[in-house]
This record gives C-alpha cells, structure tokens and sequence, in this order.
C-alpha cells in the first residue's frame, strides 16, 4: 500500500501544477447537447444519439491450438444509443436509454438492449430518491459516461469487478445528495444482486440471497467540485475528488446443493484536473468467500493510474495509463500489467472526436490470458465518437 500513497502524492501534485492550457475553441464548434422539446412547468424532453465506430487490429483471437494469439481485425460499432432525458415535473427527472452495442462485432449477437430506464426525484439538495435499471454507485470510471472516457477501454480490472454482483446496470433504489454545495456526495443503493435463477458460474444457480447494498461517498476541495463526471473535461475548469465505495452481498445459496458464498468489494479512487491537464487513480479488491469445505475463498484487486495533456490550439490529447490486475490474490502468478498509450483530437469536443490506442498486456503463467507460446498480447484501437 506505500506505492499507493506515493501515486495519490504524484495525482495531487499533476493537477495542482500551474498550467495555461485551455481549449481555444474547436475546429467544428462548440460540443451539442442533443435536440430539447418544451419548456413550459419544467416538462421537458431531451434526445440524444451517440454513435462509435472502431477498429481493433493485433492479438484479438488464439490459434487454433490455443497456444498463442493470431493477428486480426475487427470493424464494428462499439455503440449505439438513444437516449431520452428529461422532466415530468419540477424536480422529476427521468431517463430512458436504448442500446445496440458491438454491433458486427466477431462472435457478438446483434441486439437493441434497455441500458437506462429510471426516475430520479430530488426532495431537497441534500436528498434525492432515484429508482429503476442504473448504474451501482461503485467504481470512478466504471460510473463515468464511456462518452467522456480518456481511453477508449476502461481498465480492465475495474470491468472485471462490475461483474462481482451480477449486472453493474440493474435495477436499484438509490438515495443520493450533496452537502456544502457538492464539497460532500453520498450515494446509498438497494438492489437484487444475484437473484434466484441466475447462473453464479458454471454448475451453480442462485436458489436465493440476501439484499445487495452499495454506499459510496465523495469529498472534494472546496473550489475544485466537478459538475458532472468526465475522464477528460478538455480544457475547462478544474476539480479534485476523493471517493470511496464498499458493496456487499452475504447468503447467495445454490440451487445444486447445500452451499453458499458472499461477496464484498472495497475501493477508492482520486481524481482531478486543472484546464488541459487531467489524471485518476484507482484501486479496488473483492473477495468471494465460499462456504464450501476445500474451496479456497477467491481474492482479486486491482489499480490504475491515466493521465492526459489537452495541447491548446489543436486540441490533440496525448494520454497513458498504466494498470496491474491481481485475478486472485490467494494464487501465485496470477497477475496481468498492461500500458495504453494514445490520444484523442477533438473536432468538437465529445460531440465528434477521434482516439487512438495501443494497448500492450503482459500475463503472469496462471492468468486467464496467458498461453503457452505467448505471455503478451498487443491490441491497436482506433474509434470515432459522434454525439449530438
């Protein structure tokens, strides 16, 4: 864990260096919010569509020995939404998102998903009730728009811990609020987890389970509070966020047999950023604990750190993450390190922008990942956004 709090030293310092880069404007225009239909008692609608075409290239398949990864590629749409946001009544919000995601994709079945649909009423600044299918209030990047990501793939232990409690989007009550004017955030869910029926893993279906609870809570400097999240705010403002989450669920039993397990998940995360200069960092560990005699209880935990520098004037965004995933902590050589390096340019802001990524991975023996020829994988990404 010293490692750790050197890295949190090193974010504080990037993002409260001096700097003067901003972004002077982009070559297409200010970014575009969508189309907003009435206005009149606070009823409104706002629609959305966002699009992302990409092209993968490198290590994406194994032989067919399974002993080594073969070069391919991949053109797809990583995604598609359409989203429709809005109020019913004064301080009645709701969203609805659709969903059509790795469309074309190798081995994906094309399909139109509901990935939001909830409402989200605010009594006082200090408490809100939200209920519907949404995000789990864990992990930074993980509750980061993918519109507003630094690289085009979050990290891939954080994706491995959305799967810890069956769907990260599922439905939930949430009750949230800020205090001090956003300095304080707390974010408090309720919600099924892995519900009767579900497939654990492989032989083992869920008979019944306790009540999945996520909390999480935000503190940020006064003066550096962030509007809304983003990995990368591209030259505007400036903000400083400490958070913290734990989640838990006890007594998910089988249907197989007598057994059972509970999972809990315990992380933080800092970020911030100050104009073109932006940075995160963030750890996580959980744990699945069986009750059965002679399985050992799994430990996985995993951290990153990116950061990016927006060049004013063009607008290019250099950027660079590194991270290192533990699949279990209780097993030896079970770790996987990767470095993504790349850049996005933004011809008008999120609205249209281009990224670019390489993505090199290297496998300890005993990790999903690792095959006997091959110990490394190296991925080329490259995707356009448009959103309007």
């Amino acid at each position: 864990m010293r490692s750790f709090k050197y890295v949190c030293i090193g974010l504080l310092l990037i993002v409260l260096v001096p700097t003067s880069t901003t972004a002077a404007g982009f070559m297409l225009g200010e970014e575009t919010k969508g189309v907003t239909i009435g206005k009149a008692e606070d009823v409104t609608l706002t629609i959305r569509f966002r699009l992302q075409p990409r092209l993968d290239l490198g290590d994406l398949t194994q032989s067919r020995d399974g002993r080594s990864y073969e070069s391919e590629s991949d053109l797809y749409l990583r995604r598609t939404r359409l989203e429709f946001e809005g109020n019913l009544v004064k301080n009645l919000k709701y969203a609805i998102h659709l969903s059509g995601d790795k469309w074309g994709k190798a081995g994906q079945t094309d399909k139109i998903g509901l990935f939001y649909a909830y409402l989200d009423y605010k009594f006082l600044d200090t408490f809100s009730l939200r209920a519907g299918k949404a995000n789990l209030p864990y992990s930074r990047v993980s509750l980061t728009s993918s519109s507003k990501q630094l690289l085009i793939e979050r990290p891939v232990s954080t994706e491995a811990a959305k799967k810890l409690f069956d769907d990260f989007e599922q439905p939930n009550v949430l009750a949230h609020g800020k205090f001090r004017d956003g300095i304080v955030a707390y974010y408090f869910a309720y919600a099924d987890g892995w519900a009767e029926g579900k497939t654990l893993r492989a032989g083992n279906t869920v008979h019944k389970a306790a009540p999945l609870w996520v909390a999480r809570v935000e503190l940020a400097l006064p003066g550096w509070i962030e509007k809304g999240k983003s990995d990368s705010h591209i030259g505007k403002g400036r903000h400083l966020t400490l958070g913290l989450h734990y989640a838990a669920q006890e007594s998910i039993q089988y249907q197989e047999n007598a057994f059972e397990e509970d999972r809990e998940l315990l992380g933080f995360d800092l970020s911030g950023h100050r104009k073109g200069v932006t940075a995160q960092f963030e750890y996580n560990q959980w744990k699945e604990d069986y009750a059965e005699p002679g399985k050992r209880s799994k430990e996985p935990e995993g951290w990153y750190l990116q950061a990016g520098y927006l060049m004013d004037g063009i607008n290019l965004e250099p950027v660079v993450r590194y991270e290192r995933y533990d699949q279990d902590a209780n097993a030896t050589e079970k770790t996987e390190e990767a470095w993504t390096v790349g850049a996005n340019w933004y011809a008008k802001g999120h609205s249209l922008k281009i990224s670019a990524n390489w993505i090199h991975t290297e496998f300890d023996q005993q990790t999903n990942g690792w095959l006997a020829a091959d110990d490394t994988k190296d991925v080329f990404q490259v995707q356009a956004q448009l959103y309007f």
